[in-house]
């Protein structure tokens, strides 16, 4: 069949029609938005930017989804700048010919480009100035609304069009020109950012002139929109504006961490206003201190019970050179001094070699080619474990860590993440006293391991960040006690007093300095509240300073910081409690640190665990008869030619402990001439324990919940008034004659020994068994 010639003209034109659709279905599917790279953007906990950075092609621009732009947004750009937006294939023919008739009759050039076509001048970066420009923008608009649909080419144009100077999308304009989400944008601000992308050049609001202008355009706009909705208040359309760029850069530190382990969008565990807070507060100090030497400082906060970093500053200033400020503190390796030794001090609690009141030697010591001393060159001879703490005594720690479980620190700085840490026997016993370097992240961590019970876990930076596996360091009552014993070291405001609780505000303080050797780092690290503040104060380049003491450099800096932080949030109360611990108190003799007997003159309350702790009887204090005539030492009681007095009867090494610190003991004197020996038996028996019976066998079985507890239960002579209750030599318990007290040994040989405050004693022995 032929074509009447009348009618090839029109079927050439539908051929050729059909071959351009043809063509440009098969042309690739155009990339919109994936093609780009888009700006990295730190928000803090709250939702607040901390950070926007440029993308690999240095543009501001965030990708934001259609449905998180505000109706009126999209609403003023259809009726700016194409009304028939979803009407038209891409092409408005209408618009085009009013264009080319005021071109041609010398009227005012209007522009005839539609949404798409300008999409498609930005995605395909097309020159349409000149004729063959525009026909392929045109071509290329044609493709994109073949291959996608128009809220998509909308999407695409909000987060695409250029909004002044290196500033793409609409997320990106409302962020770096009025500070806030696109999601928050008001009308005002709408219209004046919908005007941009048409002279971004000129009505960029970087400058008070380019906001004029971009005023200016946004008036006629105001006007459509008057027209269109006419209830619209003045007031709505007429709020101030402001110009300027707004791109915050708070936390540098921290956001350079979370740049290098993710990309785009990142909710970090930081609070802009802890941060902010703790800067301000860190810089000032440092200024204030500067005529001490004091130049530099770090900080870092975080809550215990999330393990979530809330603040952490890295130098007094990010951008000072002198002060090498870029280096992150928070993250550097320095010698800790005594900042570790609450850990040895719970790893002790925790194997049972201490109790808060037990007594430690602080004398000079030589441990083969290793003489540490105390930092302030003095020895106290005997001291509690928890003064040992507390005062920073160099000798206990030294001492603790060699009476540990071999590596048992070492293992628990290794199970920490402390980075670059050496072999074991490179540190020796000097990693009782700071040999090895960790971070205040490192000692951040560890301490909100205390807080949390005993389980450690790494610190969580992003909100997004799995919550990795607690790993258990410590029991609960381990930390628990040297929490306990740090809250009675004094801030540095207030004297400090032997066992007496130093907060001096509503809530305990649990902290511990540091001053590593040579004067060159100062550290102050606890728990208040529900969080953990550690501070650093030094130079990144090891320079010393015989102000970088813990007590008088690094605490000052920690106690404003805890008492600003905890105004802020209302901290009160103590959130450090017992409840719910397996933990005891018994009668210990303050000035031997064991167990109270009869004759110790006096007595005080300790914490220990059961079935852990090892304590023993006294036995330091004897009544003795002295003769009234002589002051000497007489074999018998005699009265009235004697009296009864009380000595303490101290091991020799004991008693050289205190010679070497000056401390003067009063001995008992020596024997009367004629006192053959001195008598070596007190009167009266040994207690009777009348349950369980000797070589008893318990049955337990497996999963068994009920009916586990085995009863003890002793008889003793009248004058005997507490019994303790030994359980595999570990102290079970205390109670009086004919109490009960019960236990829940582990299956296996059990030895029971009941010792009363005389120092007489029984001991049975029993098994229990573990069945199906």
């Amino acid at each position: 069949m032929r074509l009447c010639p009348k009618h090839k003209p029109g079927a050439y034109a539908a051929v050729m029609a059909l071959v351009a659709v043809a063509a440009l279905l098969l042309l690739p599917k155009p990339e919109l938005l994936d093609a780009d790279t888009y700006s990295d953007r730190i928000y803090d906990r709250n939702g607040q930017l901390l950070h926007l950075g440029l993308s690999l092609d240095d543009k501001y621009r965030i990708r934001v989804p259609l449905r998180e732009i505000p109706p009126a947004a999209r609403e003023a750009l259809l009726l700016y700048e194409d009304r028939w937006f979803y009407e038209h294939p891409g092409v408005n023919p209408a618009s085009m010919l009013r264009a080319v008739w005021q071109m041609l009759t010398g009227g005012r050039r209007q522009g005839a480009s539609t949404l798409t076509m300008q999409v498609a001048r930005i995605v395909y970066h097309i020159d349409s100035s000149s004729v063959s420009g525009k026909l392929l923008q045109i071509v290329r608009a044609l493709q994109l609304e073949i291959f996608y649909s128009k809220d998509e080419i909308l999407e695409a144009y909000f987060n695409l069009a250029p909004y002044g100077g290196n500033i793409e999308g609409i997320a990106a304009a409302a962020q770096v020109w009025f500070n806030t989400p696109v999601s928050r944008l008001n009308l005002p601000q709408i219209l004046t950012l919908t005007v941009i992308p048409q002279n971004p050049v000129k009505r960029s609001p970087a400058t008070p002139a380019g906001l004029k202008n971009a005023a200016a355009a946004a008036a006629r706009l105001k006007e459509l929109w008057r027209e269109k909705h006419p209830a619209s208040a003045d007031d709505d359309l007429n709020l101030p504006l402001s110009s300027g760029r707004f791109l915050p850069h708070e936390a540098p530190h921290a956001v350079r961490r979370l740049r290098e382990t993710a990309r785009g969008k990142i909710a970090a565990t930081l609070d802009e206003n802890l941060q902010k807070q703790t800067e301000a507060i860190l810089s000032k100090y440092v200024k204030d201190n500067a005529g001490r030497g004091i130049f530099n400082a770090a900080a870092i906060l975080v809550d215990y019970k999330t393990a979530e970093v809330l603040a952490a500053v890295g130098s007094a200033d990010f951008f000072n050179e002198k002060i090498d400020g870029q280096v992150d503190g928070t993250a550097a390796l320095r010698s800790p001094g005594s900042a570790l030794k609450p850990f040895i001090y719970a790893l002790a609690l925790d194997q049972g070699l201490i109790h808060p009141r037990t007594m430690l030697k602080d004398v000079p010591k030589n441990y083969g080619l290793y003489t540490p001393e105390n930092f302030d060159r003095s020895f106290y001879g005997l001291v509690n474990a928890t003064q040992a703490l507390v005062y920073s005594r160099n000798i206990p720690a030294v001492d603790l860590l060699l009476r540990l479980e071999e590596n048992s620190f070492y293992q628990m700085l290794e199970k920490a993440g402390v980075k670059k840490l050496k072999m074991p026997g490179y540190y020796g016993l000097a990693l009782a006293l700071g040999g090895a370097e960790v971070s205040a992240q490192d000692l951040a961590a560890l301490y909100a391991m205390l807080g949390n019970g005993g389980k450690f876990r790494p610190l969580r930076w992003r909100k997004d960040e799995p919550q990795l596996p607690e790993t258990a360091m410590l029991s609960p009552e381990a930390a628990f006690l040297t929490l306990d014993m740090l809250s009675y070291n004094a801030p540095v405001d207030r004297r400090r007093l032997p066992f007496a609780k130093h907060s001096g505000t509503p809530y305990k303080v649990y902290w511990k300095t540091g001053t590593s050797y040579g004067y060159k780092d100062a550290w102050a690290a606890g728990l208040f509240g529900d969080y953990v503040l550690v501070v650093w104060v030094g130079n990144f380049d090891g320079t010393p300073n015989p102000a970088f003491t813990g007590r008088e450099a690094a605490a000052p800096l920690f106690f404003r910081l805890v008492r600003q932080i905890a105004a802020g949030r209302g901290i009160s109360g103590d959130s450090i409690r017992p409840d719910g611990l397996n933990l005891s108190q018994a009668d210990i003799c303050a000035a031997t640190g064991d167990l109270a007997d009869a004759y110790c003159p006096q007595t005080v309350k300790s914490y220990f665990i059961p079935g852990v702790t090892r304590i023993k009887l006294s036995g330091v204090s004897r009544r003795i008869p002295i003769e009234v005539a002589s002051g000497l030492r007489a074999c018998r009681h005699t009265p009235p030619s004697t009296r009864l007095e009380t000595y303490d009867f101290w091991p020799t090494d004991v008693l050289q402990a205190f010679a070497r610190a000056g401390i003067n003991i009063r001995k008992p004197p020596a024997f009367a001439r004629d006192c053959a020996q001195m008598a070596s038996l007190l009167p009266g028996k040994a207690p009777d324990i009348l349950f369980p019976a000797d070589n008893s066998v318990f049955i337990r079985r497996h999963g068994q919940k009920e009916n586990r507890t085995i009863p003890l239960q002793a008889a003793a002579d009248s004058d005997a008034s507490v019994i303790y209750w030994f359980v595999n030599q570990a102290l079970a318990g205390q109670t009086r004659p004919g109490e009960t007290l019960e236990i829940v040994p582990e299956p296996g040989r059990v030895e029971i020994q009941a010792v009363d405050d005389l120092g007489r004693s029984a001991v049975r022995n029993i098994t229990v068994k573990l069945i199906d």
